[in-house]
């Protein structure tokens, strides 16, 4: 069976040696480059603005026939 120990010791001297700075790397003054996707422009989508619409006449149909349903009486017997 293997025995692995852990010195921390030694591991904080590793990762803090005095060879290394810790001063912070200067960022860059312009960021508006540094995402690597295409920035959105806003333009219409007619096939997004179909699907709402779309949506939006599926759910009047859909309240109305609750209406109707919650309209409904049983027939007298």
């Amino acid at each position: 069976m293997l025995n692995f120990r852990l010195d921390l010791g030694k591991v904080l001297k590793g990762l803090f040696n005095k060879d290394q700075t810790a001063e912070p790397v200067a960022a860059r003054d312009n960021l508006a480059d540094a995402s690597p996707f295409r920035r959105q422009k806003e333009q219409n989508d007619p096939v997004r603005n179909g699907i709402f619409i779309g949506l939006g006449i599926v759910l009047l149909i859909f309240f109305g026939s609750m209406v109707a349903v919650l309209m409904m009486h049983a027939p007298p017997l």
